[in-house]
């Protein structure tokens, strides 16, 4: 059955794009080979005049290396993906538009994800007035391909690196996300679940930050004539992506508010609690891994709950993947709307 690609281009403007790619000097990627320096890949999404881009070819959503890793990764073929999910409804390069500065939101993907896996999330938030950077963190993408040309894939190491007893995690992360707890009880045991089971994962999170705050850095000179910077950077993320967004949040003073999506709050907090504006999404199912978001909160927050659905479903992969098992059985164009509108309501008010 045809999958039907909800609009993701609502506001005012169309949306450009651009891909570029830093190295980070200072740091050894402790991943892969371990032979070089960290290398980061980065989309951008930002607001263009919409008579600017009248005439022009859509961009390409994905690279001929990241399709096939992507094809391998995902069991999904490319002559099976909608028309709409090759070709997305933004531009190459576009003239930024003329009408002044924009918010900055930094989003990063889901642990072997990719830069574009929430495309259209990334093109709704910039048609309605924002710069989005879409921030790729190497061999922890399905691929990542650079300014150069040369490309960074999946570390299938890493599979072990998270699970050293693969019966053992999978029993005791059932048995925590059935159980029926208040948020304290919820976060007590996760805690427990986190420091026996996911050591490596929270360790990750630091180096996805850095990642994170080198684009940052970067965009301040990159961008500096189109962001407007005044009421801080916004944050959100997918999965790990979102649990760097929230420990973002608790130890950067220039992110200003964050989003997770559906992301189990791994990570060394210790009982830091948290004082700015934070919204945690996620699936009913998953819910005793994120209430740190509740019981640790001092700032206003959300905590938004989607039923009938699973933790891919909240990526574009709800698009392509035709298994209700991975994506949930919710109708694709409205968990679309609500978790696009979800984040503009929330951007709106606290970094806009």
């Amino acid at each position: 059955m045809a999958v039907k690609i909800p609009e993701y281009i609502t506001g005012k403007y169309a949306v450009g794009t651009e891909t570029f790619s830093l190295t980070d000097s200072s740091r050894t990627d402790e991943l892969g080979k371990n032979d070089g320096p960290r290398r980061i890949g980065v989309r951008m999404y930002y607001p263009a005049d919409k008579q600017a881009v009248e005439g022009l070819e859509r961009a390409d959503v994905f690279t001929p290396v990241l399709m096939e890793k992507l094809a391998q990764a995902y069991h999904v073929k490319p002559d099976k993906m909608p028309p709409e999910m090759l070709k997305g409804n933004f531009y190459s390069n576009a003239p930024h538009a003329e009408d002044g500065r924009f918010p900055l939101i930094l989003f990063s993907h889901g642990y072997n994800s990719y830069i574009e896996a929430n495309n259209c999330l990334c093109c709704e938030l910039a048609s309605n007035g924002y710069i989005v950077a879409s921030v790729g963190h190497a061999r922890e993408a399905v691929a990542i391909v650079y300014d150069d040309g040369t490309c960074d894939i999946y570390d299938k190491e890493n599979n072990k690196r998270m699970i050293n007893n693969y019966p053992a995690t999978l029993w005791e992360q059932s048995r925590l996300l059935r159980a029926k707890l208040t948020p304290e009880k919820a976060l007590e045991d996760f805690e427990r679940f986190r420091q026996k089971r996911g050591t490596f994962v929270s360790g990750r999170i630091r180096v996805w930050e850095k990642d994170m705050l080198c684009v940052l850095d970067e965009l301040k000179s990159r961008y500096a004539q189109w962001i407007d910077f005044d009421r801080g950077v916004g944050v959100s993320g997918h999965s790990l992506g979102g649990a760097t967004a929230y420990s973002m949040c608790l130890s950067c003073d220039e992110i200003s508010c964050g989003v997770n999506i559906d992301g189990a709050l791994f990570g060394e907090y210790g009982d830091k609690e948290m004082y700015k504006p934070f919204m945690h999404i996620c699936c009913k199912e998953n819910r005793n891994c994120g209430t740190r978001a509740i019981v640790k909160a001092k700032a206003p927050y959300r905590f938004e709950e989607f039923d009938n659905m699973k933790h891919a479903g909240f990526t574009d992969a709800k698009f392509f993947i035709p298994y209700d098992f991975v994506v949930g059985k919710l109708d694709g164009e409205k968990m679309y709307r609500r978790l696009a509108d979800l984040h503009l309501d929330f951007f709106g008010e606290y970094l806009k």
